[in-house]
């Protein structure tokens, strides 16, 4: 991949930090209304804010086709669904099951994506087996020679199924349109001081397949890695593999405040920001004051429709 040919601006910056700053209030407002008892069992994805909108914002909506995994709501919010629809789908589906009579427990199954009119492709229970879908939209897509690239996202656990490495390597073997991406859940030193050993580097990675490991606290490292990929695997080029190493954040953990000052991709992209000349505290102030307002109407909404 070619990295050179492409360098986010400044007001490209400040567009990705109001996408995760949205993406980080509206998880905020779902985990709480799972406390209240609203809504059921809520994936958080706080610390995957770069990794999921530094990556989607790439994708041409309408054209490409998204198969996000459960914990991709900064994904599904980058393609174009609302804080409204998310909410309503959360409250909606926990009130049918309710209403069936069934138990809400804390190990319930993640919600499952998913947004046709965006071709966005709504994902199962068993885990990888988006892989495996995306590496069969992408082999079609090919056979209509079409432009379309498949972008598929999955978490730690979906490395070790055979799903996993079955899709890639299927994908490699035909010189398929498709970008697999992998957040993987790491400590904040791996992130970005200490190297350590990845899954994907103990496996035979399959024939010629384009292999990167980027930062995802790092968006404007993401967002180039990404826009890299789409060119790529859109020149015929063949698949991408993109890890990306995330930092969940846990609020029962030791070294809560060293990650949020040194991990958070929001922060992080905060002081980019600021290096490159381009903070504005009332720009900062004025733009978290107006979502807020705009989830709370959301979630007042949704809950009135529910």
């Amino acid at each position: 991949m070619d990295r050179d040919s492409y360098y986010p601006s400044t007001a490209c910056v400040q567009d990705l930090y109001a996408r995760m700053l949205l993406m980080r209030i509206v998880d905020e407002y779902t985990c709480a209304l799972h406390q209240q008892g609203q809504i059921g069992f809520v994936a958080s994805c706080r610390g995957h804010e770069a990794a999921q909108v530094g990556s989607a914002v790439c994708i041409e909506v309408g054209k490409d086709f998204t198969l996000p995994y459960n914990r991709d709501l900064g994904v599904v919010l980058t393609i174009g669904m609302t804080p409204y629809e998310i909410f309503r789908t959360y409250i909606q589906t926990y009130r049918k099951q309710l209403q069936a009579g069934k138990m809400i427990k804390e190990a319930q199954s993640a919600h499952q994506w998913g947004y046709q009119k965006h071709n966005m492709v709504a994902g199962t229970a068993p885990v990888a087996t988006q892989i495996l879908h995306a590496a069969g939209i992408a082999f079609a897509s090919k056979l209509r020679k079409a432009s379309a690239v498949t972008v598929a996202y999955c978490g730690d656990d979906a490395v070790t199924e055979a799903d996993f490495l079955d899709g890639i390597t299927f994908s490699a073997y035909h010189t398929l349109p498709a970008i697999y991406i992998y957040e993987r859940e790491t400590s904040y030193s791996h992130v970005t001081l200490q190297p350590d050993i990845s899954p994907l580097q103990e496996m035979i990675h399959p024939f010629a397949i384009d292999y990167h490991c980027i930062d995802g606290s790092d968006i404007v490292a993401v967002n180039i890695a990404m826009h890299a990929a789409m060119q790529h695997t859109r020149a015929g080029l063949g698949p991408v593999l993109l890890e990306i190493r995330v930092c969940r954040h846990r609020e029962n953990e030791a070294d809560v405040l060293l990650q949020s000052a040194q991990c958070d991709p929001i922060l992080c992209c905060q002081r980019y920001l600021e290096e490159h000349g381009a903070w504005d505290e009332t720009w900062a102030a004025q733009l978290r004051e107006r979502i807020v307002r705009e989830v709370e109407q959301a979630v007042e909404d949704a809950s009135r429709d529910g």
